[in-house]
């Protein structure tokens, strides 16, 4: 009896199924929305802008050069023969210039003259006049030569070698220290005794033919003097 049951329930299950299969509604396709096709117009193309114009060449008129006027004839004077007699008179007539005197030649004035040394008028050399007047000139700045006090209390001594110039008449021309003491004190010292000597005046045998003479003489300044 179960047995016929449960066959009876599994036929009604199967019937059921089966009608269930038939009758749901199957999947319809999708639809697709018809394509509507719009034919646009194409634009024309824009015209590009015509160009600018040219200038116009502007004809220059080139004025017509006018005429020029023909030269009158001018009469030309006609020459008149002259007569050879009036010819040698207007010959004679011009005076001709006198030559011009040669220049005479420069002579130098006469004073110019006497005072040029000659060979003959240069005096013999004495060179014993010279050794002496070289002692004078030493003695000289010896006499006036003054040792500083302040130069003594600071133990200051040495040797100042000067050289000075004297001209013919016995004047100092130059002067200057050729080799110092090593004191500017003593320096100056020396320097002062020779502007205050007094020298003679050349005589016509010493240092002939020589406008001045440059000297060298060494002053010395010692303690023990």
């Amino acid at each position: 009896m179960r047995a016929l049951l449960a066959a009876g329930v599994l036929e009604l299950l199967a019937i059921g199924g089966m009608t269930l299969f038939f009758t749901q509604e199957k999947p319809q396709p999708p639809v697709i929305p018809p394509m509507q096709l719009v034919l646009v117009a194409q634009e024309p193309p824009k015209a590009s802008p015509p160009p600018p114009p040219r200038p116009e060449a502007k004809s220059t008129v080139i004025p017509k050069a006018s005429p020029r006027p023909t030269p009158r004839p001018v009469a030309r004077p006609v020459a008149q023969p002259v007569h050879q007699a009036e010819a040698v008179e207007t010959k004679q007539a011009i005076p001709t210039p006198a030559p011009s005197p040669l220049p005479a030649t420069v002579q130098a004035p006469a004073a110019e003259q006497t005072n040029a040394p000659s060979k003959d008028s240069v005096p013999a050399e004495d060179r014993a006049g010279e050794g002496q007047y070289a002692g004078k000139v030493v003695r000289e700045i010896e006499k006036h030569k003054v040792y500083p006090a302040s130069a003594k209390e600071l133990d200051m001594s040495g040797d100042v070698v000067l050289s000075y110039t004297l001209n013919r008449q016995g004047s100092v021309v130059e002067a200057s220290v050729l080799r110092s003491s090593g004191f500017k004190l003593l320096d100056e010292a020396a320097l002062k005794a020779l502007r205050a000597s007094h020298f003679d005046a050349m005589a016509t045998g010493l240092w002939p033919g020589s406008a001045r003479k440059t000297f060298t003489t060494t002053v010395h300044f010692a303690l023990d003097d």
